[in-house]
């Protein structure tokens, strides 16, 4: 996801925006979901040129659907793929898998506390992910091991100087490469998680603050993706550093297996498997920071890492203090009074 666009409101679900036939994205998204078939991680995966926001489309369908499998109520032909069937993964209630949506422009993009985001029709990768957990499971710390998996992911790719930002961004070189959005659906049969994700591509010309994976120079002897993506004529000596061009599917074989692996081991154990690894990720450890709730400060301290739980360890003055997610977001603060860096 790129920067927030403050001109522009949030919408709601609505239906499907039919845009250009494409029929390499199409075919990918087949693709991908015959890759997860094989791995035994039943997925059905749809694709769509143009909608208003992945999340919102996702939420709307399986509000709809209730206790009826969400395969059951497929997007409208040709932009999104229809469930082929296929092996159930486990850990899940009966009668509900996993549903991805992709996406390659979003009219309404949407990230925490309801902002709106823009961006630049097919240049990032923007999908959501509609996983049913039992009714009633907690899902304190979701976000935050979503950001551990794609980060691994990025950095399995190739861009391992991906960090991450407590409690769901991606960064690259101190901006903003990634986002990562939870929104709940319950119904009778499920707690729905739809898990959206939006990833920049290419870095925004026009945004300052957003950067994309073109910014993450690597060594493509390391790299277990070739770039298709890559500019006609680029160098082609193997030992030179040079941008990491990828498509949205390159990212997607390799973070879906990841999720849909990690999902169902969360579901059993919370969050506590990747508290280690996303602290070797933080790119704010031992930084003053300041954590406000919808704009309004609300405390300063020092930030040390997460715990199992997800939340923000912050070390204050009175000692050191829990900080849950929710609707609050992390800002660089001058070191408070009687603070000392860890």
């Amino acid at each position: 996801m790129s920067k927030p666009d403050p001109s522009t409101s949030s919408a709601t679900a609505g239906p499907v925006t039919q845009g250009p036939p494409s029929s390499t994205d199409a075919s990918q998204a087949l693709a991908l979901q015959t890759l997860l078939e094989a791995q035994h991680q039943a997925c059905t995966v749809h694709w769509c040129d143009r909608i208003d926001s992945t999340n919102a489309e996702l939420l709307a369908r399986v509000r709809a659907a209730g206790a009826k499998p969400l395969g059951k109520h497929a997007l409208s032909p040709p932009s999104v793929l229809a469930h082929r069937g296929g092996p159930r993964r486990s850990g899940g209630p009966e009668n509900a898998d996993p549903q991805l949506l992709v996406a390659g422009h979003q009219t309404a993009g949407r990230g925490r506390q309801g902002r709106p985001w823009v961006d630049s029709s097919h240049t990032g990768l923007l999908a959501s992910l509609a996983w049913p957990f039992a009714p009633g499971t907690p899902v304190a710390g979701l976000s935050v091991a979503v950001g551990v998996w794609l980060a691994q992911c990025l950095h399995g790719l190739g861009a391992t100087e991906v960090r991450l930002k407590w409690p769901n961004d991606v960064l690259l070189q101190e901006r903003k490469l990634a986002g990562v959005l939870v929104e709940l659906a319950d119904t009778q049969l499920a707690r729905w998680a739809v898990i959206g994700i939006g990833l920049n591509l290419r870095s925004p010309p026009d945004l300052p603050d957003a950067i994309g994976l073109d910014a993450s120079h690597h060594h493509p002897s390391t790299s277990g993706s070739a770039s298709a993506d890559a500019p006609r004529g680029w160098p082609a000596n193997q030992g030179a550093a040079r941008p990491l061009f990828l498509n949205r599917w390159d990212v997607l074989q390799r973070l879906m297996p990841a999720m849909l692996a990690g999902l169902p081991i969360y579901a059993q154990t919370g969050f506590a498997p990747w508290s280690d690894a996303w602290n070797q990720l933080h790119a704010w450890a031992g930084e003053p920071v300041a954590v406000l709730d919808h704009g309004t400060l609300r405390q300063t301290g020092v930030a040390l890492g997460v715990d199992a739980s997800g939340h923000l360890l912050l070390q204050m003055a009175q000692g050191t203090c829990r900080v849950a997610s929710g609707d609050v977001s992390l800002r660089r603060a001058a070191v408070p009074n009687g603070h000392r860096r860890p």
